[in-house]
């Protein structure tokens, strides 16, 4: 069966380049296709034990995945009016498990020009303008979305689902401006609703970018980017925002328990109630391109939202407390049910408050090989991961991958609670 889905899903993909060329033009009307299949199976080492998955008996991860997805372009242009669609048809298999198809629409909104320099759009639009790579504080409308942490910072954004969406665009001569509105939709978008107004202003004399954001939402907050280039070589960056309450969680006492009760039976995960303190999200950094062509970005990441030490160690606690209880099988299904809790809570790479983040990349030093590596450590418990990857062109529209993701730290920090210490993947990628 899962033979027959991918060989329908290859030939449903792939025939859409012989049926339709990828660009036809009439006099008013023209259309550009274009799109990638990938196939990306990939390993997880995972571990016989870890503190938020004791004996892997809470959650139930498979060593093997394998995700097999066509990210195809469709966009149709006529006068002034503009259709922009990107959908991700996809068969996602694991050990043991009956194929699940999905079919992810990032983008299928119109853009209409109705004067010059001033637009209007409406639809599902994925927005992804940033400065940043470890972390994007001014993502407003990207927030909780899933990405793909084995593809580049830039490609992640790409991938990722949209939102349901209205709002105009003003191009002066070196300002911006642009108001967006994303309602509530019941079960089609069920955040609150959403507005966000962006002011960008370009400074020709020193060559910078400068973007205002206010946004109202769940987490209402206020954002600043600036872009720099210093020289050819070197640009400098800084994406920071200031968010009004958070998302954050907390370990608080049970009411009406006796206090001889066992810890695990006394405390309880619980969402942060009228939380409207200022948080700041900061961003600093820069990349700088040397002679040879290889690329260096180094970035200061602040999370204000973050656990400090002592919320951690509440946190850790808890887990602790709760992973013996289940092991010793001491009130079992109240252990179970409380580390499901935390495992539901958790957001591997934005627990914690201060992090580095630093990718050097070169896609010219080797003929047809482009290769990264990438290290995000955790400055407050200094746990971290390293991820190098390579690329190697095989022809005009094959390209061929590989990656590993490494995860060190104690087995309390935020890496070392990890459920695999590492893992592997492989992708495959067909151009047309």
């Amino acid at each position: 069966m899962r033979i027959l889905l991918l060989l329908i899903c290859s030939i449903v993909i792939g025939s859409q380049s012989l049926f339709f060329p990828p660009q036809a033009y009439s006099e008013d009307l023209s259309y550009e296709l274009s799109g990638i299949i990938y196939l990306q199976p990939s390993y997880f080492f995972l571990k016989d034990d870890n503190f938020l998955n004791p004996d892997n008996d809470v959650l139930d991860f498979s060593a093997w995945t394998n995700r097999f997805y066509g990210r195809i372009a469709f966009n149709v242009y006529y006068d002034k009016f503009k259709f922009i669609s990107q959908t991700r048809p996809t068969i996602f298999s694991e050990d043991g498990e009956a194929d699940e198809f999905d079919f992810i629409t990032d983008d299928a909104y119109l853009d209409v020009e109705f004067e010059e320099g001033y637009f209007v759009y409406v639809g599902k639009r994925n927005m992804r303008d940033v400065v940043a790579y470890g972390a994007n504080p001014t993502d407003f409308l990207g927030e909780n979305k899933k990405v793909d942490f084995t593809k580049r910072e830039e490609e992640r954004r790409v991938e990722r689902k949209g939102n349901y969406l209205i709002g105009g665009e003003a191009f002066l001569r070196n300002i911006t401006l642009s108001a967006t509105y994303a309602p509530k939709l019941n079960n089609w978008q069920k955040e609150k609703d959403r507005v966000l107004l962006k002011g960008n202003y370009f400074a020709e004399d020193i060559n910078t970018d400068m973007t205002l954001h206010l946004f109202y939402g769940d987490v209402p907050g206020v954002g600043f980017d600036i872009s720099s280039t210093v020289s050819d070589n070197l640009v400098l960056h800084t994406e920071n925002a200031v968010r009004w309450g958070s998302e954050k969680y907390e370990i608080s006492a049970v009411n009406g328990v006796s206090p001889g009760a066992p810890d695990i039976l006394k405390y309880e995960i619980t969402k942060l109630d009228n939380d409207s303190k200022a948080y700041p999200h900061i961003v600093v950094g820069g990349s700088y391109t040397f002679g040879d062509g290889s690329n260096l970005i180094c970035e200061y990441i602040h999370n204000g939202s973050g656990y400090n030490n002592s919320e951690w160690e509440e946190f850790t606690d808890y887990v602790k407390s709760n992973h013996n209880a289940f092991r010793d099988n001491f009130f079992p299904g109240v252990a179970m049910g409380n580390l499901a809790g935390a495992n539901e809570i958790i957001k591997f790479r934005e627990m914690r408050q201060n992090y580095v983040f630093v990718r050097l990349s070169n896609s010219t030093l080797i003929e047809n090989v482009d290769g990264q590596l990438v290290f995000l450590g955790n400055a407050d418990d200094l746990s971290y991961l390293v991820f190098p990857s390579i690329d190697y062109k095989l022809g005009a529209n094959i390209v061929l991958g590989m990656s590993a993701t490494v995860y060190a730290g104690q087995d309390d920090s935020e890496f070392g609670m990890l459920y695999w210490s590492s893992e592997l993947n492989f992708v495959g990628r067909y151009y047309f």
